[in-house]
């Protein structure tokens, strides 16, 4: 059974890696693709559900170029990042987001939120989200396309969270759902 500690250091690991994924997804890379070697100690496997040992995992740019295991041979001037005591996971998706909302406000208090506010709280909650190892997310609706902003300064770098599908508006039925 893995203690606190060790399971604080994976969720840790997750989020760098998660938030290297994001830097790179939202334009912030070098003209010439950069080669990133991790050495990974355990890799999850979402494919097969398997926790796969002793990983070597190749990005050049923005895409995963291969994974191989610890004989994988590693390209001339990579840069490595070792995480040869950790957990490495894909990017987490959620499909059900309100990351303009505030979760303590229902009801009325949210008839005060301006479209400017909510784009505000949608930075913060975008932030904690990709934190937390989620890199995509769909939001399911926002006022005054808070959402589509968000998404938008999520795109162009000036926000850190997850890549977004935004609806702008919340769809629902005739009176409410």
């Amino acid at each position: 059974m893995q203690s606190v500690a060790q399971r604080r250091w994976i969720l840790t690991l997750s989020a760098l890696v998660s938030l290297l994924c994001s830097a790179v997804a939202s334009g912030q890379h070098p003209a010439t693709p950069e080669t990133v070697v991790i050495r990974a100690g355990r890799l999850f496997d979402s494919r097969t559900g398997q926790l796969l040992t002793d990983r070597v995992i190749i990005v050049a740019g923005d895409k995963i170029q291969s994974v191989g295991d610890k004989n994988t041979s590693v390209p001339a001037g990579a840069r490595i990042i070792d995480l040869s005591n950790a957990t490495v996971l894909p990017g987490l998706i959620d499909t059900h987001t309100h990351l303009n909302g505030d979760a303590g406000q229902t009801g009325y208090e949210t008839l005060g939120i301006s479209a400017p506010r909510a784009a505000l709280i949608g930075a913060k909650n975008a932030r904690i989200t990709l934190l937390a190892g989620f890199t995509a997310v769909r939001n399911v609706g926002a006022e005054g396309y808070a959402d589509v902003a968000l998404r938008d300064a999520i795109e162009a770098g000036d926000v850190i969270g997850p890549r977004m599908q935004a609806s702008g508006p919340p769809l629902g039925a005739t009176g409410g759902h």
